[in-house]
């Protein structure tokens, strides 16, 4: 699984060259700017940029607030981690790249705006932990108002949830997200963090695994479905499970000529045949688990390897968002199902 540590590469704010547009030969690029959390505008002053989950890293350039970067892998998901002045240092929300150049922002959060909500909602926070500001947002990526906090698992450690008004004010006294959707999470411990439904919950929530830092604020979405969420059934090895490697670009990698290939002797744009013979071959020496593991299905490396945590493996890109992510539960349940060549 991708790390959630940072592969640094920060131009300072000032910087002679300016962002450009268009892709590159060998990867995509990905265009924003730096704007303040709270008000929703750029940020002035120096900027910094850099990203984690990305090997090899792009390239970055700043001209501040804008930034530009280059060389990112395809069908990758990844952070940006960006700072200000007056700002904390803040992860993005999950960058989810597939085919295409893409354009964004990506928000910091300010020092007075943290301030206001720790005195309002009574928490003193602590430099060894992080921050979680997340947006409860709909199938259509609208924010989703009327979640409850009984929906939300409880997140070990952490203080929580809390929720902001609609205009982004703290509301102490609200006991469910607000027309805006945001719910904030304090004393959040370091590492690859993700926000699941409680049990019991009337709601189906998704959220990116998602990193935090001490001392760092992290944004993050978490999309809410009404009622309860539910597994696939009866799932088929040839309809539905070699179809992913095709959709998230497995295959582009692990093919006759390509480095996974040659780094893990794995073939997934071949026939279902050989597929399903490579993906159940044992002979994965170096690692704890096979690639699938009818016992022990969540440590199959199928699932783990283009996954995020802390700290990282050798993979080089992350592919699935979480384990909530809805082609990672269909291998998932493929195996529970016996791993079966149908």
């Amino acid at each position: 699984m991708r790390g959630i540590h940072a592969f640094a590469i920060v131009l300072a704010a000032g910087c002679a060259a300016s962002p450009s547009t268009g892709g590159t030969e060998d990867g995509l690029q990905v265009v924003g700017q730096v704007i303040d959390f709270e008000t929703g505008q750029a940020v002035s002053g120096s900027v910094s940029v850099s990203t984690t989950g990305l090997s090899p890293a792009p390239t970055v350039t700043i001209s501040p607030p804008a930034f530009v970067l280059d060389h990112v892998t395809p069908n990758s998901v990844f952070y940006a981690l960006a700072g200000a002045d007056g700002h904390r240092s803040t992860y993005s929300t999950a960058i989810d790249v597939r085919d295409a150049d893409v354009d964004l922002d990506v928000r910091v959060v300010s020092e007075a705006f943290l301030g206001k909500l720790s005195t309002a909602f009574g928490v003193t926070p602590t430099a060894a932990n992080g921050v979680l500001i997340a947006q409860t947002i709909d199938a259509t990526g609208h924010p989703k108002a009327g979640v409850p906090a009984s929906a939300f698992a409880p997140l070990a450690g952490a203080r929580g949830p809390y929720f902001l008004d609609a205009n982004l004010a703290p509301a102490p006294a609200a006991t469910a997200t607000s027309a805006s959707g945001w719910v904030v999470w304090f004393e959040v411990a370091p590492g690859a963090t993700t926000i699941s439904a409680a049990s019991g919950a009337q709601y189906g929530l998704e959220m990116p695994t998602s990193p935090v830092g001490p001392a760092v604020a992290t944004v993050a979405a978490i999309t809410v479905a009404d009622g309860a969420s539910t597994l696939p059934k009866n799932v088929s090895f040839q309809n539905d499970v070699v179809p992913i490697f095709t959709k998230r670009g497995c295959q582009a990698c692990h093919s006759g000529g390509g480095p996974g290939k040659d780094l893990a002797n794995l073939t997934l744009d071949g026939s279902q045949n050989l597929i399903f013979k490579e993906l159940m071959d044992t002979a994965t020496t170096s690692q704890l688990y096979p690639r699938v593991d009818r016992t022990l299905p969540e440590k199959s490396l199928v699932l783990t390897m283009p996954s995020a945590e802390s700290p990282a493996d050798a993979h080089p890109n992350v592919t699935f968002t979480g384990p909530n992510d809805k082609d990672y539960l269909t291998i998932l349940v493929w195996i529970r199902e016996g791993a079966k060549q149908n």
